[in-house]
């Protein structure tokens, strides 16, 4: 197994499906990357969990985790053992969760969404670990040198048909994750009402800007 931890969430430009956003598990060594397709719902208190922010309207995976600290519950690890995309709507995890109360230790096997898992193991400060199974089925490797949005950035303008420049870099700007951090931004103006949280309907825009964006 491999350990992993959550590098955070961007959007999903490459899908028109039900999952609009993506997680991001990297290994310790910054060389295997899993980008796992998660809903809106799932999205928000991963990003709220990793930026210390209070969502507004609790969802039930954070009511999970208290209620679980509340009755002692530590959860030790969450092994991520399987993966499977199901028609039309559907991507689950086989996981393994092991728990301890007191001296009692327990197992649970359970499916559970990439976003759930992730979350969970988030809220609850348990490490991650991954099959190498399922980073041979959907995991991708990273090469030595340039940073993970960098890799990002080259993908989606090798998918949209977009050419630099020879000898020219798509542009980071300020930060070396501006998608990740685009959609922290945004959340924490939503906390502030100063804009909805992770608005979908300008995606195609959202895409547009980012694309025009690395091409400056």
């Amino acid at each position: 197994m491999i350990p992993v931890h959550v590098e955070g969430v961007r959007r999903n430009f490459t899908s028109s499906s039900a999952f609009l956003y993506s997680v991001f598990l990297v290994d310790d060594t910054d060389r295997r990357l899993l980008v796992l397709g998660i809903e809106r719902y799932e999205a928000l208190p991963i990003v709220a969990a990793l930026n210390n922010l209070i969502l507004p309207r609790q969802d039930t995976i954070n009511l999970m985790a208290e209620t679980l600290r509340l009755l002692n519950y530590t959860l030790e690890e969450v092994r991520i053992e399987g993966y499977s995309m199901l028609p039309p709507l559907y991507n689950l995890c086989d996981c393994r969760l092991h728990w301890r109360k007191g001296a009692d230790v327990r197992e649970q096997a359970m499916h559970l969404r990439p976003g759930d898992a992730a979350c969970l193991a988030l809220l609850m400060h348990a490490p991650i670990l991954v099959s190498d199974e399922v980073f041979r089925q959907v995991g991708t490797e990273l090469p030595d040198g340039p940073p993970l949005e960098l890799v990002l950035a080259r993908y989606m303008l090798r998918r949209e048909g977009i050419t630099l420049p020879e000898g020219k870099e798509p542009r980071l700007g300020f930060s070396k994750t501006p998608l990740r951090d685009a959609l922290v931004k945004e959340f924490k103006a939503s906390l502030l009402g100063k804009a909805p949280i992770f608005p979908e309907e300008d995606m195609e825009q959202r895409k547009k800007e980012y694309l025009d964006f690395l091409r400056q």
